[in-house]
């Protein structure tokens, strides 16, 4: 190209070179210096006005041709870079890589230092920032940023974007400490936050921002938008795929549940009828266990209501007899299977656990699937039971039978039949206990007597608010502190049991019966609430309670050791004793009255103590002696005989 030219057809060879000289600008992109240089260059070279004009002219074209060409370039290179974030978060199978790939885009998009992808929580106000991007990077994940400030605020107020060039250094927005003191911590300067929307609710806010004060153009702050919306359709979409993911899985596991129980209820079914089937033809329980054992795979057996065990097939572990009780009132209690054991359950046949128990063993290591068809298994066994007892009035006939023996008279020749046919002997004695409750009688106390009295063979009534149990033994005493213990273990609260007996007749239970609820009403009155006692525990008022008065009894039990010992030793203790007890324990005032040394008071009151024992001189045992020296002295009186047979007839009192 000339730098000169002259006449017309130098000008229009200058023109022809200065617009291709300016149009190979343009195709290789030339700075703008080299603009600048081809001016100087013509004007240097004495170029006219015209030329100088049009040189001009053609500057100002490919300036503005290269800007466009270069602009299209960017805009086409941002366009490549959201097509390629958008590949990228479509990409991502996890919703912590998508907001990483997020804020990680962002900041390479813009050229910034760092950027921070925060979202709203429909619970709680605020932004919870869960990605950061960026070198030193001092905000933490599920750091909360507050809702009442700063330009995150505004953002979600507003849903528009809102920049700055200096954070700290703007006061068009308020600002909220906890933010401030991240900004001042990173060094932050320029911020930009722009809305993550999608269907038009917002979700979140995009945050770039640089360590330098910086003037984003709004070409920037359109790309940034353009990238927070394929952000926002991705966060949307993986949200939308992971509930899709949970909904598929909850329904492959309700799935898989309806087939378990689809299972179970063909399961129980089958079972069930094989079952009825069995109770229909009066097959036993005994074939009721084997069959259920074999279909729960286990041993399977029969408690009692108090929980004793009655029957079983199969093994069953041994449980604690305490721990099965507890359990087997559990499970009355809830109606429910109840673990005894690792894989030892009970369940009551009936609501309650009056009609007794089921107990199964199902192994440690069992997975439990058969513990629902335990109910089933159980109201079969109590369709079982109803049916026998329908089929069998054994058992209400012994009830009936009980309840005449303690009831209104009857025939004795009648009852002695009865009693032979249901086997119940009198050539052994038997004894009768009346108990009771805090509360007079309850189920549990009423099922405990009249499994104890089937377990000694026995018979068992209610009558007058009190349980009654015919137990066949010789000593009532006895009989009764074992049985209450028991008792009291097996309902669970304190019973007092009165007692009577032994009566070898049919004729003598009646009689039995009458003085065993007497003392039980007199331990009552006395505040002998868990206690047992007979008649001849009650002292003076156990021989007004008994049916009959057995005054030498009395007299025997109560001072029997002190006649004893007069009567081998010929001693005076008899005498001394009541003369000390009338002279109000006095033994100065006894010896003047018995005429001796009231030294040989003290030796005699001391032999007494040994043969009544030390608390001889308590109120309660001073009445009882007392009583019994006056029949003492009465029946003597009125039996004279001579010295001789005297001790004879004091030692029959021992007899």
């Amino acid at each position: 190209m000339s730098d000169l030219g002259s006449g017309e057809e130098g000008s229009e060879e200058d023109e022809s070179d200065d617009a291709l000289a300016f149009l190979e600008f343009i195709a290789r992109s030339a700075p703008r210096s080299e603009y600048d240089r081809l001016m100087a260059r013509a004007e240097r070279s004495g170029a006219d006005e015209d030329r100088m004009r049009r040189l001009e002219r053609f500057n100002r074209l490919a300036l503005t041709a290269q800007s466009m060409i270069e602009y299209r370039r960017d805009r086409e290179a941002e366009l490549a870079a959201l097509v390629d974030a958008a590949h990228e978060f479509v990409a991502a199978r996890r919703g912590k890589d998508l907001l990483e790939s997020i804020a990680r885009r962002a900041r390479l998009l813009l050229k910034l230092d760092v950027s921070y992808v925060g979202l709203h929580e429909e619970d709680r106000p605020g932004t919870v920032v869960l990605s950061a991007d960026g070198n030193a990077v001092k905000v933490a994940e599920s750091y909360r940023l507050p809702a009442d400030g700063g330009l995150g605020a505004m953002v979600r107020t507003c849903r528009a974007p809102f920049w700055t060039p200096d954070y700290l250094g703007d006061n068009s927005f308020t600002h909220v400490e906890a933010v401030d003191d991240i900004v001042r911590a990173e060094g932050l300067r320029a911020v930009l936050a722009v809305p993550l929307c999608a269907g038009g609710e917002p979700m979140g806010v995009l945050y770039v921002a640089d360590r330098q004060v910086r003037h984003l153009t709004p070409n920037e702050v359109t790309l940034l938008c353009s990238l927070a919306d394929l952000a926002a359709v991705a966060i949307e979409r993986n949200r939308l795929v992971e509930e899709l993911h949970d909904t598929i899985g909850q329904l492959r596991q309700d799935i898989g549940e309806a087939r378990t129980a689809l299972a179970r209820t063909r399961r129980s079914a089958d079972l069930q009828s094989h079952l009825v089937t069995q109770v229909m033809d009066r097959r036993g329980a005994d074939s009721l266990l084997a069959t259920a054992a074999e279909a729960l795979g286990g041993g399977a057996g029969l408690c009692s209501p108090l929980g004793r065990p009655l029957a079983e097939y199969g093994t069953l572990r041994p449980v604690a007899p305490t721990e099965l009780r507890a359990a087997c009132r559990r499970a009355a209690e809830t109606g429910r299977p109840t673990s005894v054991a690792p894989g030892v359950w009970t369940v009551p046949l009936l609501p309650g656990g009056n009609a007794g128990f089921l107990l199964t063993d199902l192994g440690p290591d069992a997975d439990h699937t058969a513990v629902p068809l335990l109910p089933m298994v159980a109201r079969t066994l109590a369709l079982h039971l109803r049916v026998q007892h329908d089929d069998s009035p054994k058992a209400q006939s012994h009830q009936e039978f009980f309840d005449d023996l303690i009831g209104a008279p009857r025939s004795p020749t009648l009852l002695r039949e009865r009693a032979l046919m249901f086997s119940l002997s009198f050539r052994r004695p038997h004894v009768v206990l009346v108990a009771g409750g805090p509360r007079g009688t309850s189920p549990r106390l009423e099922a405990s007597g009249a499994d104890y009295a089937k377990e000694l063979g026995g018979l068992c009534s209610v009558r007058d608010g009190a349980v009654v149990l015919l137990l066949p033994g010789d000593d009532p005493v006895a009989v009764a502190q074992t049985a209450a213990p028991e008792l009291t273990d097996r309902a669970g609260h304190p019973v007092t049991v009165g007692v009577a007996g032994p009566a070898s007749t049919v004729d003598g239970i009646a009689d039995a019966h009458r003085e065993a609820a007497k003392c039980l009403e007199t331990l009552r009155a006395l505040g002998g609430d868990g206690g047992t006692a007979c008649a001849s525990d009650l002292g003076f008022l156990g021989m007004l309670l008994a049916e009959e008065n057995d005054v030498p009894g009395y007299i025997r039990t109560t001072i029997g050791p002190v006649v004893d010992y007069d009567t081998h030793r010929f001693t005076d203790l008899v005498p001394t004793l009541r003369v000390y007890l009338e002279s109000g324990r006095s033994p100065t005032r006894a010896a003047e009255t018995l005429r001796v040394h009231p030294n040989t008071v003290s030796r005699r009151l001391e032999r007494i103590g040994v043969l009544l024992g030390e608390d001889w001189q308590s109120p309660e045992r001073v009445l009882d002696i007392q009583l019994a020296l006056r029949l003492y002295q009465v029946r003597s009186a009125l039996s004279p005989q001579p010295a001789s047979e005297t001790r004879a007839v004091l030692g029959s009192l021992r007899e």
